[in-house]
């Protein structure tokens, strides 16, 4: 996927996870899985987040780890782990930690583009 944030004049390219339909013979639900790569190449970031399945025995779900990277510097500025439906928590490069939970940030209705002002490979 291609991303643009204009008011920003940034372009991110990214990857998406793997969907997976779990216990469709019981009450279903979908689990992400995988890798995502996101690159800008204006700001010179990159991140890998992966997102883990839940083993057959134990463990959790939506469990995600993240690591963003300042590629002229090859440093890594932050590292994230937690639920990407729940707590994340993020520790940056100087020691500084920051707790988000999902579920408590406001919804914010995204702006599009008329769609008779999209081009054809856009989608609203």
């Amino acid at each position: 996927g291609v991303l643009h944030l204009m008011e920003h004049e940034e372009e991110y390219i990214f990857t998406l996870p793997s969907a997976y339909a779990r216990s469709i013979l019981t009450i279903p639900w979908v689990e992400l899985g995988g890798k995502v790569n996101i690159n800008c190449a204006r700001t010179g970031y990159s991140a890998t987040v992966t997102f883990h399945t839940k083993p057959f025995y134990g463990g959790k779900v939506h469990r995600v780890t993240a690591e963003v990277k300042h590629n002229p510097t090859n440093t890594i500025v932050c590292k994230a782990q937690g639920e990407w439906n729940g707590t994340l928590e993020f520790t940056y490069s100087n020691g500084d930690t920051k707790v988000i939970d999902t579920n408590k940030l406001p919804v914010i209705r995204k702006r599009i583009r008329p769609i008779a002002k999209q081009g054809p490979l856009e989608s609203r």
